[in-house]
Protein backbone atom coordinates (compact mmCIF):
# COMPACT_ATOMS: atom_id res chain seq x y z
CA UNK A 1 0.00 0.00 0.00
CA UNK A 2 1.32 3.61 -1.01
CA UNK A 3 0.77 6.52 1.85
CA UNK A 4 0.20 9.52 -0.43
CA UNK A 5 3.03 12.42 0.23
CA UNK A 6 2.20 15.62 1.03
CA UNK A 7 3.94 18.32 0.06
CA UNK A 8 4.17 22.28 -1.04
CA UNK A 9 6.42 24.63 -3.11
CA UNK A 10 7.37 27.84 -2.09
CA UNK A 11 9.81 29.63 -4.39
CA UNK A 12 11.91 32.74 -1.73
CA UNK A 13 13.49 35.70 -2.39
CA UNK A 14 15.59 37.10 -0.09
CA UNK A 15 17.16 40.41 -0.74
CA UNK A 16 19.39 43.21 1.07
CA UNK A 17 19.05 47.22 0.02
CA UNK A 18 22.59 48.91 0.11
CA UNK A 19 23.24 50.95 2.55
CA UNK A 20 24.75 54.26 0.84
CA UNK A 21 27.28 54.55 4.28
CA UNK A 22 29.90 52.37 2.96
CA UNK A 23 30.71 51.83 6.93
CA UNK A 24 27.58 51.19 8.36
CA UNK A 25 26.15 47.66 8.11
CA UNK A 26 24.40 46.31 5.48
CA UNK A 27 20.35 46.65 6.06
CA UNK A 28 18.30 43.96 7.31
CA UNK A 29 16.79 40.99 4.84
CA UNK A 30 13.57 41.89 3.02
CA UNK A 31 11.98 38.55 1.52
CA UNK A 32 9.42 37.17 -0.66
CA UNK A 33 7.56 33.81 -0.60
CA UNK A 34 5.44 32.50 -3.68
CA UNK A 35 3.34 29.76 -3.51
CA UNK A 36 4.14 27.12 -6.51
CA UNK A 37 0.61 25.37 -6.27
CA UNK A 38 -1.88 28.40 -5.96
CA UNK A 39 0.62 31.30 -7.54
CA UNK A 40 -0.16 33.58 -4.43
CA UNK A 41 2.90 35.81 -2.70
CA UNK A 42 3.49 37.07 0.08
CA UNK A 43 6.09 40.11 1.17
CA UNK A 44 8.06 40.50 4.30
CA UNK A 45 10.24 43.22 6.08
CA UNK A 46 12.25 40.86 8.16
CA UNK A 47 13.90 37.61 7.65
CA UNK A 48 12.22 36.47 10.92
CA UNK A 49 8.59 37.24 9.34
CA UNK A 50 9.35 34.97 6.82
CA UNK A 51 10.68 32.31 8.51
CA UNK A 52 7.57 32.68 10.53
CA UNK A 53 5.26 32.67 7.87
CA UNK A 54 6.76 29.21 6.70
CA UNK A 55 6.82 27.47 9.87
CA UNK A 56 3.06 28.34 10.32
CA UNK A 57 2.34 27.27 6.78
CA UNK A 58 3.84 23.72 7.26
CA UNK A 59 2.66 23.40 11.15
CA UNK A 60 -1.03 25.01 10.64
CA UNK A 61 -4.23 23.48 10.75
CA UNK A 62 -4.53 23.83 7.11
CA UNK A 63 -0.68 22.35 6.65
CA UNK A 64 -2.41 18.78 4.65
CA UNK A 65 -4.28 20.47 2.14
CA UNK A 66 -1.31 23.15 1.58
CA UNK A 67 -3.85 26.43 1.21
CA UNK A 68 -2.45 29.35 1.52
CA UNK A 69 -3.72 31.43 4.03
Amino acid sequence: MSIPIEYTSFLIRLWREANPDPHAPPAGWHGEVEHIQSGRCWAFNTLDEVLGFLRRQAEGPEAPNWLPR
